[in-house]
């Protein structure tokens, strides 16, 4: 049995990259040392706004080697590998366990999707073999994948048939639903809630660990959910989620909703880190739009750059 043991905020990364898209790794170790000051201890990299289905393979390892170097300031370090060809998943998961990563995540197959959770379960047994010795996580984000199958059931298969299998990434609504049936499969698992929006809900109902897209520019409000729901006081925790939506809400209303540039955009706003452009098909946005939300941040009492 092979297992991860995280409590608290992870930050999913932004991929890196120069004016003309290229990479730009020079950018991950002050990201890392951001991260570290702002007591972030876990990263998730090559996730959705990571931009890693928009990489070649072989960028994504030049990615999670650069975080991977970087465990002196974030010393957990998952590495998400899925992708929709299996033979380039066990590769990069192989890669990711011989340099050291805490674990390794997948995504389903997103255009022969699993029908059945046993498809699913078969599925992770083969990335499985690729990395025995390494955390192994499933990324259910059905809003993109499709992929909606009961997550509580697939715990309790998979975890009589793969030895790794340590837990999922909630990215789901239903945290009070399926997410609570997923806590009671085996309490050796780490289910990550996966929604900014939901954590407080999440916690409410035992969830420990989130990976929230915050953590990168306003952990301090997560951090804050996490130490005051610790303390029973639901109320006040309710009060900083509020400010949490009050600030997506900003954020989103200038990128068209719930998008990866909209975030990345945000990332640099709120601290002063150039990650660069999105990768197309997604639109950074443009300087009008960042100048707006700037502003409104701002007058909401965030420093802004």
């Amino acid at each position: 049995m092979t297992r991860l043991n995280f409590k608290g905020m992870m930050a999913p990364t932004f991929a890196p990259f120069k004016a003309d898209g290229s990479l730009n790794l020079e950018m991950v170790k002050p990201y890392a040392a951001h991260l570290k000051k702002q007591g972030v201890t876990g990263v998730w990299v090559n996730g959705s706004v990571g931009e890693g289905l928009s990489m070649t393979v072989a960028e994504r390892k030049a990615v999670a080697e650069a975080w991977l170097a970087c465990r002196d300031d974030v010393p957990t370090v998952i590495v998400h590998c899925g992708a929709v060809c299996l033979k380039d998943v066990q590769e990069m998961a192989c890669h990711a366990e011989s340099h050291g990563a805490s674990a390794v995540a997948v995504l389903p197959n997103v255009y022969e999707r699993p029908a059945t959770t046993d498809q699913l379960v078969d599925y992770m047994q083969e990335v499985a073999k690729a990395c025995p010795r390494t955390p192994l996580f499933y990324y259910h984000i059905p809003m993109k994948t499709c992929v909606n199958l009961s997550m509580s059931e697939f715990l309790a298969k998979g975890v009589k048939r793969v030895p790794t299998l340590a837990g999922i990434k909630f990215t789901d609504m239903d945290v009070s639903g399926e997410g609570r049936k997923c806590l009671a499969v085996d309490s050796t698992l780490t289910i990550f809630s996966g929604f900014d929006e939901s954590l407080q809900e999440a916690l409410s109902v035992g969830f420990t660990a989130c990976v929230n897209s915050s953590g990168n520019f306003v952990p301090q409000l997560g951090s804050r959910i996490f130490s005051l729901m610790a303390a029973g006081d639901a109320d006040g925790a309710k009060k900083v989620q509020d400010q949490l939506l009050d600030c997506l809400a900003i954020i989103f209303a200038e990128s068209g909703g719930f998008n990866g540039a909209g975030l990345k955009a945000a990332c640099t706003i709120l601290t002063g880190l150039q990650l660069g452009p999105t990768r197309l098909p997604v639109q950074m946005l443009t300087q009008d739009r960042m100048n707006t939300v700037r502003k409104n941040l701002g007058s909401r009492g965030f420093k802004v750059y």
